[in-house]
C-alpha cells in the first residue's frame, strides 16, 4: 500500500491549480504552486452556477459575484433578432456569473497566499521525474528543482505533464475556430438584465452580456478551416480587428454595430484548441491531470473552469478519505469520468453550431435549433448541469481499477 501524499506539486496557478491548493489544506496536505506566466493571462467567460457552488465551499462565492456580472438565462437569436430559444444556467439557490478571467484567478491565488500556500511564478515544467522510493521531481526551464509526494497537472490543454501521464496521447487539436471579444462600457441595457444572448450571424457566432451597470461582456468566434501559423494575428491593430469584426457581422442585429464600434478594448485574436478524447488515464503513479490537462473541453460548453474546481474538490475529497494514494486516484477518476465525458460533448455540439456558414446549414441549424433547446435544453434537462454541488464533508468510498473499465 502506498500511503497518500504528504506534499504536493502543483503545476498551474491558474482556476483549478489555485482551489485545489486551498481544498488540498482543509484537507490537512501541504502544497506548493509552479506557474509558467509571470502574470496572469486571459480574457473572460461564464462561471457557471455549479462551480460558483465550489467556491461557496471556500467562501469566495459573494466575492466572485461582486466582481462579476450575475447572469441566470441565455437566448439564442439569429442575426436577424428571431429568437431561436431560452436556456436558463442557475442551479438550486446558485447563479452564474459572467467574470474576468484575470481577476477571478487573483481572487483565489490571493486567498491561497493569504492562508500559506506558496506560488512561485515563471516555473515552466519542463521534465517529470519518478523516484525509486516513489516520490516526484519537477524540473523546470530555469534549471531549478522542486520534488514532492505527488504532483497534479492544473496545467491546461497544452499540458506537459499530460505528456508524462500518457505519453502515447495525441495531444490537442485546433477547434477550427478564431475568437475574440472585448468589454464596453457606457451601453443602455436593452436585454434581460441577467442574460447572455447569444446569437448565430450568417458568417460568425457573437455572445454578449450587458449588466445592470452599462458595462457589456462580449466574445465572438468564426469558422476558420486551416489552423493559422503562430504569429499571424501579432502585428494586427486594435483598429484593424475592429474594421474585420464589423464587416463579418455587416447586416446583423445593429447592437452587434455598437459593441464594437464603442468597445473599451478588443482581445487579440486566439485560436481555442480542444482534445480529441480525453486521455485513457488520467494519472501514472503518483502524477495526476486536473482541469483542462484531463479533459479540455470546450469554451462552448461554458464549463471549462467549473469542471475543474469540480475536479479539485474531488481530487482533495480523495486524497483526504482514502489512504492509499494508488487507489485514491482510481476513485477521483472513477468520480469524475463520466460527468466531464457528457459536458464534454456537449462542447463539442456548442463547437459544430458555429461552424455552419453555409445557406442551408444556416436554414437547417435556425430551423432544428429551437426543437433542440425545447428538449434537451430545459430547465428539467439541464438540471444534473447547473444543479450539481458536491458535499465536501461527505466521505468518499474507495473504488477498484475495475471500476475504471465500467
Amino acid at each position: 500500500m502506498q500511503k497518500s501524499a504528504k506534499k504536493v506539486l502543483i503545476i498551474g496557478a491558474g482556476i483549478g491549480g489555485a482551489a485545489l491548493a486551498l481544498f488540498l489544506k482543509r484537507a490537512g496536505l501541504e502544497s506548493e504552486i509552479y506557474e509558467a506566466r509571470e502574470q496572469p493571462e486571459g480574457f473572460s467567460l461564464t462561471l457557471a452556477s455549479n462551480g460558483v457552488a465550489v467556491l461557496k465551499e471556500l467562501g469566495l462565492d459573494q466575492a466572485t459575484m461582486a466582481e462579476g456580472s450575475v447572469v441566470s438565462s441565455t437566448m439564442t437569436l439569429t442575426g436577424k433578432n428571431k429568437q431561436l430559444g431560452e436556456v436558463t444556467i442557475a442551479g438550486k439557490g446558485l447563479k452564474s456569473v459572467f467574470i474576468k478571467r484575470v481577476p477571478l484567478g487573483r481572487l483565489i491565488s490571493e486567498e491561497a497566499e493569504r492562508q500559506g500556500i506558496k506560488i512561485t511564478r515563471g516555473k515552466r515544467l519542463q521534465n517529470i521525474d519518478v523516484t525509486e522510493h516513489g516520490s516526484v521531481v519537477a524540473s523546470f526551464q530555469d534549471g531549478t528543482q522542486a520534488r514532492g509526494d505527488m504532483l497534479i497537472g492544473c496545467d491546461g490543454v497544452h499540458s506537459h505533464t499530460r505528456k508524462f501521464v500518457d505519453p502515447a496521447f495525441p495531444g490537442p487539436v485546433y477547434s477550427g475556430l478564431i475568437n475574440s471579444g472585448g468589454y464596453t462600457s457606457g451601453m443602455k441595457l436593452s436585454t434581460a438584465p441577467e442574460s447572455i444572448q447569444f446569437v448565430f450571424g450568417r458568417r460568425a457566432f457573437f455572445g454578449y452580456h450587458i449588466g445592470r451597470n452599462g458595462y457589456a461582456y462580449w466574445f465572438t468566434n468564426w469558422p476558420h478551416e486551416q489552423e493559422p501559423a503562430r504569429g499571424a494575428f501579432d502585428g494586427m491593430t486594435d483598429a484593424q480587428r475592429r474594421e474585420e469584426m464589423l464587416t463579418k457581422y455587416a447586416g446583423e442585429l445593429p447592437i452587434i454595430k455598437e459593441i464594437i464600434e464603442k468597445a473599451d478594448e478588443t482581445f487579440p485574436y486566439f485560436l481555442s484548441y480542444t482534445l480529441p478524447q480525453q486521455p485513457q488515464v488520467w494519472h501514472r503513479g503518483p502524477v495526476v491531470l486536473l482541469g483542462d490537462a484531463a479533459h479540455a473541453i470546450s469554451p462552448s460548453s461554458g464549463q471549462g473552469a467549473s469542471m475543474a474546481l469540480e475536479d479539485a474538490v474531488v481530487l482533495a475529497k480523495c486524497l483526504r478519505d482514502i489512504p492509499d494514494q494508488e487507489q485514491a486516484l482510481i476513485t477521483y477518476e472513477h468520480l469524475r469520468r463520466e460527468r466531464t465525458t457528457k459536458i464534454y460533448k456537449l462542447g463539442v455540439n456548442g463547437d459544430l453550431g458555429k461552424h455552419k456558414v453555409k445557406p442551408f446549414d444556416v436554414w437547417f441549424r435556425d430551423l432544428t435549433t429551437p426543437i433542440f433547446l425545447k428538449l434537451f435544453a430545459n430547465p428539467k434537462a439541464t438540471e444534473w448541469i447547473y444543479s450539481y454541488q458536491i458535499d465536501w464533508n461527505a466521505p468518499v468510498v474507495a473504488q477498484t481499477p475495475a471500476a475504471l473499465s465500467k
